[in-house]
Parts: structure tokens; sequence; C-alpha cells
């Protein structure tokens, strides 16, 4: 995509400052809505080039949150900042961009005039050309808004999200209505763009995206902070690893044998039938103890689903 026209504030040198300040910043923010406490001491920090994940059963307070931090809603106490300034700088500045799962988009033109429409109201802005291509949309620039599918429009919401060529990207189930395709291209995209220094924070449901994609993982619960830590410790940490094997001994003897390497560990020992299974964490040595089983064949470690660990936090309920 091409560099961005902004003015003095906002010229490279003012950019390569903003790569030592966090991105997105709420400190210790509460809110609540008459009885209703939507966030209690809420914080949170993404830094330049992170993708982070926020998840959290619905009614936990994502969108309060990023409200806020948005300068759409008003703390009743705590700070947040984007960039090391309040919102409404910062977003005059273009240095947000906002990807809604919906919005009022204008159905009876076509994509190419809406986007026009929209970068005519924008101080800074790149060439709609250059962002329709970065979204993949250049072929739909005729076609009415109305006539496209779900997936389509999320790429024009993206591409309404790009126009002031932000260095922070909030995306809001980014995905939502588009085929395994076009999710796995949109999520090239934007690791393409995490790596050249934007910051990435987005809400989902889809699991399996924030475990292959978010470095780091929030999760919050009833306006609060559970966990925020990378996406992969928190697997580990939260759910565990299950290890699978096969052997030809005494089943007793083979539990025995993997019971010995467990020590005080919390593990979940299985033998059945030559058959291994071994629950739980740090199971390296589990592992090796269980390689030292007559004929023992077939090892499978497997690490822990970022859904699991969600569940084990939150609630199978409340996925």
């Amino acid at each position: 995509m091409n560099a961005p026209t902004r003015e003095t504030e906002t010229s490279a040198t003012s950019r390569e400052a903003l790569d030592a300040v966090a991105a997105l910043e709420i400190n210790n923010v509460s809110k609540s809505f008459g009885s209703t406490r939507a966030l209690n001491g809420f914080s949170m920090r993404v830094m330049p080039g992170e993708v982070m994940a926020l998840l959290g059963p619905n009614g936990a307070g994502k969108t309060t949150a990023l409200d806020i931090a948005l300068g759409l809603q008003t703390a009743d106490s705590g700070t947040t900042n984007l960039f090391g300034m309040d919102a409404r700088r910062a977003i005059q500045m273009g240095l947000v961009g906002v990807v809604q799962q919906t919005d009022g988009l204008l159905t009876d033109v076509s994509v190419k005039t809406m986007l026009d429409m929209v970068a005519s109201t924008m101080k800074h802005r790149q060439p709609v050309a250059d962002v329709m291509e970065a979204a993949g949309i250049t072929h739909l620039a005729k076609r009415r808004v109305r006539k496209l599918s779900g997936g389509e429009r999320q790429r024009v919401r993206l591409a309404i999200g790009l126009l002031s060529d932000p260095l922070l990207l909030i995306l809001d189930e980014p995905t939502t209505g588009m085929d395994v395709r076009a999710r796995a291209e949109f999520w090239q995209f934007i690791e393409a763009e995490a790596q050249s220094g934007r910051a990435v924070l987005f809400a989902t449901h889809y699991l399996a995206e924030a475990q292959e994609y978010a470095k780091r993982t929030l999760i919050m619960r009833a306006g609060e902070v559970l966990v925020d830590e990378a996406t992969r410790d928190l697997r580990r940490k939260y759910a565990g690893s299950q290890l699978r094997i096969y052997y030809e001994a005494e089943d007793d003897a083979a539990f025995k044998q993997i019971a010995q390497a467990r020590g005080s560990r919390d593990w979940m020992i299985e033998a059945n039938e030559g058959r291994l299974l071994v629950a739980g964490h740090e199971l390296d040595d589990a592992a090796r103890a269980a390689l030292n089983l007559p004929g023992a064949h077939d090892l499978e470690l497997r690490e822990s689903s970022l859904e699991e660990a969600y569940v084990k936090l939150v609630g199978e309920e409340e996925k």
C-alpha cells in the first residue's frame, strides 16, 4: 500500500516515535449502567505490531471497554489513551481504524462510490484504489453494496477501516460471513499488516482463529480480566497437554511406570488394553517414561487448544 500523506504531526518521524508508545491503553477503568457493573478495574494494553485477541462471553464488557477506549462512552473512573493521547485526537489523526461486524453501509451505491464518499470526509486518507486492492475487493468496484455477500461486505468494512492508514486496527468479529478461503486470505493480510508495525486488536467467537493468529489473548468475564498473556502460554498453563502411546506390556506395569515419573504433578493417567493416555502439564517426563515401555510405538503429544483453556476458565455454557 502507498505511504499515507499526513501533516507534520503525523510525519515519518512522528510515526517512528509512536512505535515506542502503546497503541491502546486502558488503566483500571470501571463503568456502571445503573446497578449493573459493566467494567470493574479493567486494564489492557496493545503494543505496535502486536496481534491481540479479546475474548469473553456475551456481557463480559468487551464492547464497553472498546467504546470507552474510542471515546464513545465515558468511564466512571480510570484512564484510557490511544498512542499516548486522547481518543478524539488519535482518531482525527487517522491513527485508528475500526472494523465492526455490522454498521451502516450505503446499499444503493457501488462499492467504489461509497468508499469515495467516506474518503472525502477524511482529512488524512490513502487512495481508494490502494485500500480496495489491499482488502481484495477491486473486482467489486462497480457492484452495488446491496448485492454483496456477507463476507464481501466485511471486506468493504475492512477497506473503510484502512482508508486512513491507521496504526491500530480494531476488529469486531472480522471474518463473520466469510468462507474458509476468504478467512485464510483475510488473516494472511492481517499478519502482513502486523509485521509492518500495525497493531491489531480483534474480538471473535472463532477461538480457532484466536489460537492461530493472536500472539496474545485477553479473556475477560464480568468486567474483569481473567487472564492476559501469550496465547501459547495460556493454552499450556490452563488446559495442559495430552499424551497418547501404545505399548506391549501389562497395563498395571505401564501405569506404575508413568505414575513414578509423575511425582507430585497433577497428571491424569489411564492405561487400558495397551494404550496409555496422560493429561496434564509438563508432560516431557511422561513422554520419556512412556517411550521406555516395552514395545512402545505411535507416541502423540498434543498441546491443548485455546478453546479447552477458555472452557476451563470461563465455562462451557459461556462459549
